[in-house]
């Protein structure tokens, strides 16, 4: 009967335990609702993000070369800090990780207190009787202290492993960079000439279409007078029609290049700044390389190759982590365990001892587990030859590309010769030639040398092209200093020794 009773006690007492937990369980989830954010709270974002944006950087103080865009894009463009905080990422994970390598060492202290005393009895399991009088050997305070030492052999293989993919993942982080630069010094080489472009003759070109307007709008008025012949006027309104209509389309090819040469420098949208007179117009030289000769450079310089070189050996390290799984798992541990319980004859002690165990069904699962690691070795091979052939495509494209910028250059120039030589022949005529045929004279000279301009800016980032498409970098990586100036120094010097034709030397 009063075990009867002391079971309904318990099963009580596990019911209120049971509700108490509950109720707190729902009390706690009721609690863990955020809150949304408020205008004001988005406005602090947006005032912080608005004043982070140019912060900590130079200002702008005189017309900007190319060198110093490049670096300013190095230094300042969000992107290429986004893929230098991603490379400081992996480096802080690897150091993070490589903790995983030591053995766990555990202090411990503990208090308890109870209301009465732990006693126990005893009962004879023969006759069912009590044999002993209510005992204890433990006091109603409790205060232990433990320091333990453990050393897991699987976890310290696979903690190893885990260590080199991390490090890989470093250098993955540092080819991505890589490309994000050598991105932004094509886009940044071919906004820089064709902002040029448009500040050098902007004013030219607004000046020219209203006076070549204005021109047009006469010629129609003189052969309704029937002053000009209807054949000559057509062919000088053609004449003007097609100068206007090249003087768009190149306006629209290079009007938004300020923006986006402001974007990739990281000056705000809008803002006035010039850009340097460069000393003369020079189309760089011929590529001395074979397409055989920069394919190779391709493939040992690409960011994205490099990549694949580590991603096939992180592939590699799980299977090796597939290959532990064989093996029993060993734990060592020793301790110093100190209980302050009067009633104990030692209390403190040193402890030390092994376990081993092993899995023997995982077996299963660690040998599919290593061929499924394998294929993945295999896979990175096959992605990293498709990549390959895409590469040696993209290096043949823009060599092809190039060759044809610099044809086009040529011929630009040639016509503008030409079209400047009966400007000038047009206007030493004088009162010999009409207004309209000397107006027809200097649009097509105009255009023809904002078009030789617009050609020598398309060779500039054509070669641009084929430089990132070889993968080199702009800037080598033995620069110590990273002011603008440094940075703009080194950079001239190497694309001016690019320019030469000559890529086998980086």
């Amino acid at each position: 009967m009063v075990y009867k009773m002391n079971a309904n006690l318990v099963k009580n007492k596990r019911i209120k335990n049971l509700f108490v937990v509950g109720l707190m369980t729902t009390v706690v989830g009721c609690s863990i609702k955020t809150d949304t954010f408020s205008t004001d709270d988005r406005k602090e974002r947006v005032n912080a993000d608005l004043s982070s944006l140019y912060a900590g950087q130079d200002p702008v103080s005189g017309p900007i070369t190319l060198g110093e865009a490049i670096a300013r894009s190095l230094s300042y463009n969000l992107d290429h800090r986004l893929k230098k905080m991603e490379s400081a990422v992996a480096i802080r994970r690897f150091d993070f990780d490589k903790h995983g390598l030591l053995p766990k060492l555990v202090a411990e202290a503990g208090y308890s207190e109870r209301n009465n005393d732990p006693g126990a009895r005893s009962i004879d399991l023969e006759t069912g009787e009590e044999s002993l009088p209510p005992s204890s050997s433990q006091e109603r305070e409790s205060e232990t202290r433990n320091l333990s030492l453990t050393w897991n052999v699987l976890d310290f293989g696979l903690s190893y492993y885990i260590a080199k993919q991390n490090s890989d993942q470093i250098y993955i982080a540092e080819e991505r960079r890589r490309k994000t630069v050598q991105n932004i010094t094509q886009d940044v080489v071919d906004a820089f000439w064709k902002a040029w472009i448009s500040q050098n003759l902007d004013s030219k070109v607004e000046a020219l279409l209203a006076e070549t307007r204005a021109g047009l709008a006469e010629s129609r008025r003189l052969v309704k007078r029937g002053v000009q012949n209807s054949t000559d006027a057509l062919r000088s309104q053609g004449e003007m029609l097609s100068t206007i209509d090249s003087l768009i389309e190149i306006r629209e090819r290079i009007d938004l290049s300020r923006t986006r040469l402001a974007a990739l420098i990281n000056v705000a949208p809008g803002s006035d700044y010039e850009i340097a007179v460069p000393a003369g117009i020079d189309a760089p030289a011929k590529i001395a390389q074979s397409y055989e000769q920069l394919t190779k450079i391709a493939l040992l310089n690409r960011p994205e190759l490099r990549e694949e070189d580590y991603r096939k050996r992180i592939s590699q390290f799980d299977v090796k982590k597939a290959f532990l799984r064989y093996f029993p798992n060993l734990n060592l541990n020793a301790g110093y365990n100190r209980d302050e319980n009067e009633f104990l004859v030692n209390n403190s002690w040193n402890t030390i001892g092994w376990g081993i165990t092993w899995d023997l069904l995982g077996i299963l699962r660690a040998n599919s587990e290593k061929k499924f690691r394998e294929a993945q070795v295999d896979l990175s091979d096959s992605r990293r030859l498709a990549l390959s052939m895409a590469v040696t495509t993209q290096v043949y494209l823009s060599a092809i590309r190039y060759e044809l910028a610099l044809a086009r250059y040529e011929s630009a120039s040639e016509l503008f010769k030409v079209r400047s030589s009966l400007a000038r022949n047009s206007s030493a005529q004088g009162t010999r030639v009409s207004g309209l045929e000397n107006l027809s004279a200097r649009s097509a000279s105009i255009a023809s040398e904002l078009r030789r301009n617009l050609a020598f800016a398309e060779t500039q980032a054509a070669f641009a092209r084929v430089v990132n498409s070889i993968g080199i970098d702009p800037i080598p990586d033995t620069v110590n200093s990273y002011d603008l100036k440094t940075l703009a120094n080194k950079f001239d010097k190497r694309w001016a020794s690019m320019t030469k034709g000559v890529l086998s030397d980086f």
